[in-house]
């Protein structure tokens, strides 16, 4: 039996987008960074971090991440590394991020 929500968003980084980024930018340390991101903005209990296999984007100097939600395939966001996951702010459905 999966401990997953199924209402639960996942935030899949693909792993290789990691082993490929210049080793100044940390890349084995960004899933952790984008957690702490993610909580920062209210968003802990509602996204799960976690690593995933080649997604086939594989941008120069950016790691791509595959979002999931309710079980379905969403989108691919490139992220900058250096951004600690920001960017996935504006894709995700956040307490802190959503309009009043």
């Amino acid at each position: 039996m999966s401990d997953e929500n199924p209402r639960e968003t996942r935030a899949q980084v693909c792993h290789r987008c990691l082993m490929r980024l210049d080793t100044s930018a940390g890349g084995v340390e960004l899933p952790r960074r984008i957690r702490d991101t993610l909580a920062g903005q209210g968003c802990a209990g509602h996204v799960r971090v976690s690593l995933t296999g080649c997604l086939g984007w594989c941008p120069v100097g950016r790691v791509s991440v595959l979002l999931v939600t309710e079980g379905e395939v969403s989108e691919v966001v490139l992220i900058d590394p250096a951004r600690d996951g920001a960017e996935l702010l504006a894709h995700l459905p956040c307490p802190s991020s959503e309009a009043p």
